[in-house]
């Protein structure tokens, strides 16, 4: 009986480890699931916004405007898109204050699967 009870244990023991790493494995695939899609969501927006001209695109009038969130972009929960434009003075209209080469910062912002605050960021130039 003794026997009995300690393979038992043994055996719970076992099973419970073996569903806590099955558990850990879903949460990195559904982490890594979500991590994609906001790379993806990033990568199309940075084409959008590489196929406006240069001297358009950090202006405070465009879609794309320093500091705005972007729309068209929410494959995730609450997910935010903003880009930013280093070396470009913020809420200027003035297309001359536009450097050469542009530098594009998008940062993305989401909730992932368990409610916690996620984040990515995408860098790239333009040229005039």
């Amino acid at each position: 009986m003794l026997e009995l009870m300690v393979a038992l244990g043994v055996l719970i023991v076992a099973v419970l480890s073996a569903f806590s790493s099955q558990l850990t494995s879903m949460n990195l695939v559904s982490t890594s699931r979500e991590t994609d899609t906001a790379m993806t969501d990033l990568q199309a927006c940075m084409e959008s916004i590489l196929t406006v001209q240069t001297d358009q695109i950090p202006l405070a009038s465009s879609v794309y405007a320093d500091g705005q969130e972007i729309a068209g972009f929410d494959s995730l929960p609450d997910q935010s898109i903003v880009a930013t434009y280093p070396g470009f003075p913020t809420g200027s209209n003035d297309t001359r204050d536009v450097p050469d080469p542009l530098e594009i910062v998008l940062t993305m912002s989401w909730s992932d699967f368990q409610g916690r605050a996620r984040s990515a960021t995408l860098t790239s130039v333009k040229t005039k």
